[in-house]
């Protein structure tokens, strides 16, 4: 399996800063959208899928997994929460490196 290409922290001077955005946007550096490098879902080899989600109150994020066939996600319990959705995203990066998951396009 190939390892997925992702970056560890967002680009510098991201305007998606603590946004769930799976594009970068086009700008003076750049003249079209293309994918980002860092807001990734996984799928590892039983087929679960993993993201990042904001808790009930939108103030705080953790990664989060769901099993095949099923509608809901369940938290990872041995992620922390995180004040910021870049913090959570990055935390689930570096798991999905160490573990060999696979990009996932949903």
């Amino acid at each position: 399996m190939n390892q997925p290409e992702y970056r560890e922290y967002r680009c510098c001077m991201c305007p998606n800063v603590n946004k769930p955005e799976t594009q970068c946007p086009a700008g003076p550096l750049k003249s079209e959208a293309t994918p980002c490098r860092f807001v990734k879902t996984y799928v590892d080899n039983r087929g679960w899928k993993y993201r990042v989600m904001g808790g009930i109150g939108g103030d705080v994020y953790k990664a989060r997994y769901q099993k095949p066939g099923k509608s809901g996600w369940k938290c990872l319990r041995n992620m922390e929460w995180r004040k910021s959705f870049d913090e959570a995203q990055s935390d689930l990066n570096a798991m999905a490196k160490l573990k060999k998951w696979n990009e996932c396009d949903f």
